[in-house]
């Protein structure tokens, strides 16, 4: 397969700040960008080994995060085709490959419903024909390659992790209210935005009891601004998946967040009418962070429930 570098991921200076050479990875030419995702100071949970359910081995990389999507159009590669010669350049670079599986090897539907993948149409994933490989450089980077095959067509998506170099703001300590406020959707309009441009939300304004998977009575703007959108739009399944701090055991906590899911999904169909074909509910306890769990401002933040849209058709 011939390669050529007018497109290049830039794995250095040119997108994450490193202070290092440049250094790419080249796609097939006939590659265009389709989607572009970045978030500071943040947190990615990346498998290490194939579906085991709560016990899925993982590696949390903290720092920059970014996240790049592809399509190569009229192409025949395979997702094998189009991953090798990407992991190829990386060993090249001295990343270490923690693993590297395909399709069912990985686990098929449940494998990659953890990953964080780009929303359709900009990254599409063929649950029986894709390529997973996560590794990492000695510097702290973690890079993970995600790539699958639709007729005509090659999708790719390369997630970075990047450690933050800069040191940490210590100006002001902004109250409980303010986080909260700054994380929640300015109008409701803006909800369906973010879910339909991202493929996930947060629902930042539900309560629970502490350490209960009880839902506060509401009434909810989030879950009511949600269930307009779903009614509306009854091709749209979506998965509520509940988040927790990391106070408590992985077991403990990946319970509770799976029940306020649910609790969730039950206010949505008894109380706004939602179909209940249109949602289902589970939880990840406290393997994927907002933020960092050492303060509780933090740890408030990581308790969440977020609306992830599962499928359009």
């Amino acid at each position: 397969m011939k390669l050529t570098p007018r497109l290049a991921f830039f794995l250095t200076s040119a997108c994450l700040g490193m202070s290092s050479g440049a250094s790419a990875l080249d796609l097939p030419g006939a590659a265009s960008e389709t989607a572009r995702q970045s978030e500071l100071a943040s947190a990615e949970p990346f498998p290490t080994g194939a579906y085991q359910g709560e016990d899925t081995p993982r590696i949390m990389a903290e720092g920059d995060v970014e996240r790049v999507a592809y399509r190569v159009t009229g192409t025949s590669l395979t997702s094998h085709q189009l991953i090798a010669p990407l992991r190829s350049q990386l060993e090249a670079e001295e990343f270490q490959i923690l693993f590297a599986c395909a399709d069912t090897v990985c686990g098929g539907f449940d494998f990659r419903y953890q990953l964080d993948v780009l929303p359709e149409p900009a990254m599409h994933v063929d649950l029986s024909d894709y390529q997973y490989l996560v590794a990492e450089h000695a510097d702290g980077r973690v890079v993970a390659l995600l790539t699958s095959h639709a007729p005509g067509a090659g999708f790719v998506q390369i997630s970075t992790v990047t450690p933050s170099d800069a040191p940490p703001v210590e100006l002001t300590t902004p109250s409980q209210t303010d986080l909260t406020q700054s994380l929640r959707p300015s109008a409701t309009g803006d909800l369906v935005t973010r879910l339909e441009a991202r493929g996930r939300v947060v629902l930042d304004d539900l309560t629970f009891d502490t350490g209960s998977a009880t839902l506060g009575e509401g009434p909810f703007t989030s879950l009511q601004t949600l269930a307009g959108y779903l009614t509306s739009h009854p091709e749209v399944r979506i998965i509520l998946v509940g988040h927790t701090d990391n106070t408590g055991s992985l077991e403990s906590n990946t319970g509770l967040s799976r029940q306020r899911a649910q609790a969730v999904r039950q206010r949505l169909i008894t109380t706004y009418g939602v179909p209940s074909g249109q949602i289902s509910a589970d939880g990840i306890g406290y393997l994927a962070p907002r933020v960092s769990n050492a303060t509780p401002e933090g740890r408030e933040q990581n308790r969440r429930v977020e609306a992830v849209i599962a499928s359009t058709q």
